[in-house]
């Protein structure tokens, strides 16, 4: 693999001193979006925020409302965030022409932790009670094989078709979610894709596999002991951001990029040690809030 290791981090911003981010969606010449709140306790007072970055570093508010903003996704121009309110109630905010968010209705669902972008009528959410399709409008409850944990489940995209990472293995839905095939990963438990590579936990290592149509290709394990929260790649660099295992021991996000002449390098970002201040994109493309509020960006050089 190639190495995006050596980038040029660049400051953006401001980002509002009261903003805590819940999900970071990073392009590859890092502008992308920032999704959360601002203000504080009790629930009541939180005001969600849909901040828009460009490659600049110029922030401007894309949507606002109350409560807050629990997660997002997006696919090109395609996206889908979530609107979360006191009791708990959820809202499906859908991204527009222009780079606003528009109001799609409400989700028939007391939890949701993820929500996964296929196109711009279609998006998967995942929750305490279960999955969520949403299809031109409409939702539609989806039974998936196996009892359902969303803290240790993902949902991600293959090429197009959605896919489960659950402890068990990889699950694929068909036809949208009415069947359900399924992909052993050798007792290791994906936690990041950027299809066709994934990042997995096995025995306590992070191991970086690339998808085959019929088995799984291991390229080596990373260094650093963490949670794989994002994973980008382009051409032949590949980069990854860990939780560390020991936020104490590390405190900060670890950041993993390919070397041009095999394995891996890895940083220490000093940032919150937690998936939701930092996005990936391509193989150098970046997006990241400090605790300070300071609005980090790398792209190509």
């Amino acid at each position: 693999m190639g190495s995006p290791s050596e980038r040029a981090w660049r400051v953006g911003g401001p980002v509002p001193p009261d903003f805590v981010p819940m999900q970071v969606v990073a392009a590859p010449d890092g502008s992308g979006w920032l999704f959360g709140w601002r203000g504080g306790e009790p629930l009541s007072e939180r005001q969600g925020s849909i901040l828009a970055v460009s490659a600049e570093g110029a922030v401007s508010v894309a949507w606002s409302g109350p409560g807050w903003v629990r997660c997002a996704s997006m696919r090109g121009s395609a996206g889908f965030a979530v609107q979360g309110r006191p009791g708990p109630v959820f809202t499906l905010l859908a991204a527009s022409e222009g780079g606003r968010w528009r109001d799609v209705g409400p989700i028939p669902a007391g939890s949701v932790t993820s929500v996964l972008a296929v196109d711009a009528e279609e998006a998967w959410l995942s929750g305490a009670g279960g999955l969520l399709r949403y299809f031109r409008g409409a939702f539609t409850q989806v039974s998936a094989p196996g009892d359902r944990d969303s803290t240790r489940e993902r949902l991600f995209l293959a090429g197009e078709q959605v896919v489960l990472a659950t402890p068990a293995g990889l699950h694929l839905a068909r036809e949208g979610g009415a069947r359900w095939g399924h992909r052993d990963m050798e007792g290791a438990h994906v936690r990041a894709l950027a299809f066709p590579y994934i990042a997995a936990v096995r025995e306590g290592r992070v191991e970086i596999g690339r998808l085959e149509p019929a088995f799984v290709s291991w390229l080596g394990v990373v260094g650093g002991e963490g949670d794989p929260a994002a994973l980008a790649w382009a051409g032949k660099a590949m980069q990854l951001a860990l939780v560390p295992a020991n936020p104490r021991a590390n405190p900060g996000m670890i950041l993993v990029a390919s070397n041009p002449a095999g394995g891996f390098s890895t940083t220490l970002l000093k940032l919150p040690p937690t998936e939701g201040w930092i996005g990936l994109s391509g193989a150098k493309g970046a997006l990241a809030l400090a605790a300070s509020r300071e609005l980090l960006q790398s792209g190509p050089s």
